[in-house]
């Protein structure tokens, strides 16, 4: 979708033709990545399952394509599994729901999936917040703000399909309005009042090349040598530390 609308038909047509085998591959060979490498599941583990992913991946292969043979397949696959019709929880790296759902409504228009989506925008805007403003889920202890984005993108698609526009622009305003300073600092690297300058992350904890890296790079307790301009931290705790 994105090489297509920047022109580039050609690298579009072959990242669609990888698309469709892995697609066919993830529908004939169902399970969790970790069944074939259980090492990490201490790190990341697939508590939803991979039914929420074939769903998500049935339905953007429709957006892509257009052809109703996927769109046919994504809802036989929200019919087949009942833990993708209810309202999520959260929408993540983990639980792909709540963005099945939404797309769902937005390549087929039937009602029964722009209710899922409305049930799930009601649910953000009951949930706590912190004192500053930031969403605060079940799972917002480790890495905050990637579900506070996650959701204003899922909530501004929301708003460009016509489902509580008002409501859904307002909630990813304050979301990312909170994200790059609104709160008192910013969460972006090299962006706005007192960025962050030593996030997580191995190449910008390195001196420059030629010079090596290793572990007394990465304990430096000073800022990080390579500014990772753009970068979103994990995010604060639920008293906006």
């Amino acid at each position: 979708l994105y090489f297509t609308k920047r022109g580039d038909t050609a690298y579009a047509a072959q990242c669609l033709e990888h698309a469709r085998t892995l697609f066919d591959f993830a529908d004939k060979h169902r399970g969790k990545y970790t069944d074939a490498i259980p090492q990490a599941s201490n790190f990341y583990q697939s508590w939803s399952g991979y039914n929420d992913e074939l769903v998500w991946a049935a339905a953007w292969m429709a957006k892509a394509t257009g052809e109703s043979a996927y769109s046919d397949k994504a809802e036989d696959f929200y019919d087949e599994f009942q833990n993708v019709q209810g309202r999520p929880s959260e929408f993540s790296w983990d639980d792909k729901t709540a963005g099945a759902q939404l797309l769902l409504w937005d390549v087929t228009g039937k009602n029964k999936y722009k209710s899922n989506v409305e049930e799930f925008l009601d649910y953000l805007w009951n949930v706590d917040y912190t004192p500053k403003g930031l969403i605060w889920l079940e799972s917002s202890q480790w890495g905050s703000l990637r579900y506070a984005a996650d959701l204003a993108h899922f909530a501004m698609q929301a708003a460009s399909l016509g489902v509580d526009t008002e409501n859904s622009l307002e909630f990813a305003e304050n979301q990312m309005n909170y994200i790059l300073g609104d709160a008192g600092r910013s969460y972006v690297c090299g962006w706005g009042n007192n960025p962050p300058e030593r996030p997580h992350h191995r190449a910008s904890s390195c001196p420059d090349q030629p010079k090596e890296c290793g572990w007394n790079d990465f304990n430096n307790q000073g800022p990080n040598p390579q500014v990772l301009s753009g970068a979103m931290v994990g995010g604060p705790d639920y008293n906006d530390n």
